[in-house]
């Protein structure tokens, strides 16, 4: 009955600790996709504005066309000599007058001989878009479609009116797709894991027209705007590359929480099992169970890392692995440098470890923080090259008392400074901030706790000692002293 209960109970906290962390895994994933959200917004907004600015600088040289026509009171004087100069970019196809609606004039004239004499009042494909500029008095973009001396293009149709009378119309043409190289906002999506494609609706067959895309085709969930161009409307659809289960940040976290859900339950099975032992067994069975929960002491110390930090860490990585890899990669490390040293703290010889290897833990835990932080935060390090002996974790507690609880509150921010220098047989450490302070006598649990925690460490080690100085609004400073043959005096 006993060993069902116990198992029973172990069941429970496997699965009460599986279902809350698996929580905290969709919740992660769901910040995610709101990022991703917001990420295709701003991709939808720079394609769409880069896109209106490079077709409108060629399109509007359609604007010198029409002041040559009424400067010539209708005439067409010049036309050769000033379209010349409209085609020197390498994407127009042509410029072209069409009086009455009916084009006379085309520049260059090779390859374009068949354009002479068409309609634009007609029903050809771009016609529409010409009589919708006499309509409204306005240029209106029409295309991509195809021309009638042959190829793709996008013209830029543009009424004239002289004195209040329709004289025609002038247009512009560019070769498509060349017209549209220059948007670059597109050309390095796939790197960042998104597609694009900037599509129309065609007035003269009503259905959807793809005019540019750069990957492999819209999923879903995607992001669609519609934007305005020359009075036409296009949209720009963007889109995720691999679909929200192909993430592997997903997999990992769901992987970490089936371990800890593991870890929580065999920390729960051995707690459970003291409390059944019974007072009568030997002093045998007690050392071997001392001996078994001392090995499982580091899945209790991880246990017992902060878990705000622990999510926050692992959400601003999942966060840079799209925007920032390198900076996803670093991050990744430091975090792992900060598990590690905190695990192998637990076996350490007499307690001591090198000052370099504690710096590690700290500029690791530091630079985890200045990532979520950014300008808020900021650290120097006065330190030299030393080799010499301190009871493990006395600084980077210290460290990160200043960070969390120094820094963080300020709203603007402010510097952790680390710096040690050398007293006749002593090291001297000493970690300032000028972040919120508080008052020495009214600590918070956490804090003093914290601080509670190294003053026990520091005792154990003659001739190390702790001084702490704080006021509020003024910040923190934190002296930590250790004999420099520390090392030697444990041996002996």
């Amino acid at each position: 009955m006993k060993r069902r209960r116990l198992s029973g109970n172990v069941l429970n906290v496997f699965l009460t600790v599986l279902v809350l962390l698996m929580a905290v895994t969709v919740y992660i994933e769901y910040s995610r996709q709101i990022r991703e959200r917001e990420q295709m917004k701003y991709i939808a907004s720079t394609v769409s504005a880069q896109t209106y600015e490079v077709l409108y600088a060629k399109l509007s040289k359609a604007e010198t066309l029409k002041a040559l026509i009424i400067k010539n009171n209708g005439g067409t004087e010049d036309f050769e000599k000033v379209a010349r100069l409209l085609v020197s970019e390498g994407c127009v196809r042509n410029v072209l007058l069409a009086p009455g609606g009916v084009v006379s004039n085309v520049f260059p004239l090779t390859a374009n001989e068949d354009v002479l004499g068409h309609n634009l009042m007609g029903q050809s494909a771009g016609d529409k878009e010409a009589q919708a500029a006499i309509d409204k008095d306005e240029m209106i973009m029409a295309g991509p479609f195809e021309l009638v001396q042959g190829g793709m293009g996008i013209a830029g149709r543009l009424p004239v009116y002289i004195e209040g009378n329709f004289w025609g119309i002038v247009s512009v043409t560019l070769d498509y797709p060349e017209a549209l190289n220059d948007i670059t906002s597109m050309q390095n999506l796939k790197s960042q894991g998104f597609g694009c494609e900037l599509w129309r609706i065609n007035p003269d067959t009503g259905a959807r027209q793809s005019i540019l895309s750069s990957g492999t085709g819209p999923k879903k969930p995607s992001y669609e705007r519609a934007f305005p161009i020359l009075n036409t409307e296009w949209y720009v659809t963007v889109y995720p590359e691999k679909p929200w289960y192909a993430h592997g940040f997903l997999w990992l976290c769901a992987a970490v929480s089936l371990t800890l859900s593991v870890v929580a339950a065999v920390v729960t099975s051995s707690i459970l099992t003291i409390k059944r032992m019974d007072k009568e067994m030997t002093e045998y069975r007690i050392r071997e169970l001392q001996s078994q929960l001392e090995y499982d002491r580091i899945n209790v110390l991880l246990t017992q890392i902060n878990s705000h930090f622990f999510y926050h860490t692992l959400n601003a990585i999942q966060a840079l692995i799209v925007l920032k890899p390198d900076a996803a990669y670093k991050m990744t490390e430091d975090f792992s440098r900060y598990i590690r040293f905190r695990v192998d703290s637990v076996g350490l010889q007499h307690g001591l470890v090198p000052f370099k290897e504690e710096m590690r833990s700290v500029k690791a835990f530091a630079d985890i923080n200045a990532v979520q932080l950014g300008d808020r935060l900021k650290m120097e390090y006065d330190v030299f090259d030393a080799d010499f002996m301190i009871p493990v974790l006395t600084i980077q507690p210290i460290v990160e008392n200043a960070i969390v609880h120094g820094i963080k509150p300020l709203v603007g921010g402010g510097t952790v400074r680390v710096s040690l220098r050398r007293d006749g047989d002593f090291y001297e450490v000493t970690v300032s901030d000028d972040g919120v302070g508080f008052i020495p006598d009214d600590i918070s649990d956490r804090a003093s706790v914290g601080i509670a925690n190294i003053k026990t460490r520091m005792r154990k080690h003659p001739g190390c000692s702790i001084a702490v100085e704080s006021e509020p609004g003024k910040g923190t400073r934190v002296v930590l002293r250790y004999p420099a043959d520390l090392f030697k005096e444990c041996e002996t």
